[in-house]
């Protein structure tokens, strides 16, 4: 009996989804509502790795791609959150990366593709656009949540990167960017939409 559970148990931890969580600006994995979505998907059986990526308040394109390749590992089995300057980040590493298969899915927080105006520090990151025919091939599932009154990254510009991606696009009309400011130590939505995908 010791054993049927004890493989039971293995097969379930073998089986087990990835969830990576990117955060953006200015950031880290503790920052506003990450840690909640995480412990909720923890809890609903998930292996979450929210991510440091390197130096946040001055990021570096280069510097975030190589810590992507060095965190994830990108499968059918693997899910990705991201937020505002991460959502960027992801699809530039996974237009790069040497993929067999595809992706499980990604869910972009208020994601963007080109310059924003009042941020010129991050202008290297959208310099190039990603590879959306490539994306739409290799992301099984997309999701793309932004706010009409975002400030931050105009919400048109999320609504173009869904278009990209071929995504499902969530439109609230109020939300802001949500950041901690706006008052986001939670995302439920997030949560519900994560486990629907990987279902």
């Amino acid at each position: 009996m010791k054993k049927l559970i004890f493989l039971a148990l293995v097969a379930v931890f073998s089986y087990a989804k990835d969830v990576y969580i990117v955060h953006g600006f200015k950031s880290s994995s503790q920052y506003a509502w990450i840690p909640s979505v995480a412990r909720e998907l923890e809890a609903r059986g998930y292996e979450v790795k929210a991510l440091d990526l390197p130096h946040a308040d001055e990021p570096k394109l280069e510097e975030w791609l190589a810590a992507l390749r060095a965190e994830v590992k990108a499968d059918e089995e693997s899910y990705f959150i991201t937020h505002s300057l991460g959502g960027i980040s992801l699809l530039r590493y996974l237009s790069q990366a040497d993929v067999k298969g595809r992706v499980g899915g990604v869910l972009l927080v208020a994601p963007f593709d080109e310059k924003l105006a009042i941020l010129p520090v991050l202008d290297a990151f959208s310099a190039q656009k990603p590879d959306y025919a490539k994306l739409r091939k290799l992301i099984a599932k997309s999701v793309v949540l932004t706010a009409k009154d975002d400030k931050i990254v105009p919400y048109e510009l999320s609504v173009k990167v869904a278009e990209g991606l071929g995504a499902r696009l969530i439109a609230w009309e109020k939300g802001g960017h949500f950041m901690d400011v706006d008052g986001f130590y939670e995302l439920p939505v997030v949560v519900e939409e994560l486990d629907r995908m990987a279902r």
